[in-house]
């Protein structure tokens, strides 16, 4: 009990560190340093081979991944975009499965584990339909740190995108 306790105020400090200075951030140097995760993305094996993606809708303070919207579709792939305010996965009206998925958090791990925000909506979705998806985490250079606190429902990204 005691080390479910630590992990939790863990994560909700570095959650409140990570959203600090991703409100800090000037909307240009968003913009900027999510052109340049966009193009890591687009260049990548896992988007080059994909034929159905799953993105994220962005948060004000998360990359802003709307040009890949534009090249799945000119590729041709098949895309579902999740809605902000979606948290039960149950919920995700896909009518395919997915082969590469993009997920947002508030801080990645070299390793591959993620912080998101406590609600266990991508945690759920990535241990269910997109179980077989390649999961690429995406975020901005800073919110990649040495280890995360983790617990064992938590997903593993197969890669961590950054700028």
């Amino acid at each position: 009990m005691m080390a479910e306790a630590e992990t939790a105020f863990e994560k909700s400090t570095l959650r409140a560190q990570m959203l600090q200075q991703l409100q800090a951030m000037t909307s240009d140097d968003r913009i900027a340093r999510s052109e340049k995760i966009c193009a890591r993305v687009f260049d990548s094996p896992a988007w080059q081979s994909a034929r159905a993606v799953l993105l994220f809708s962005s948060m004000r303070t998360e990359p802003q991944i709307a040009a890949l919207e534009t090249a799945a579709v000119t590729d041709g792939k098949s895309i579902f975009i999740i809605p902000q305010t979606l948290r039960v996965e149950s919920e995700l009206e896909l009518t395919f499965t997915p082969d590469l998925v993009l997920v947002p958090g508030l801080a990645f791990s070299r390793a591959g584990h993620r912080l998101g925000r406590g609600g266990g909506f991508y945690d759920r979705l990535l241990r269910g339909r997109a179980a077989h998806a390649i999961k690429v985490g995406v975020c901005f250079a800073f919110q990649l740190v040495e280890a995360v606190p983790i617990e064992p429902h938590d997903a593993i990204m197969n890669a961590v995108m950054s700028d």
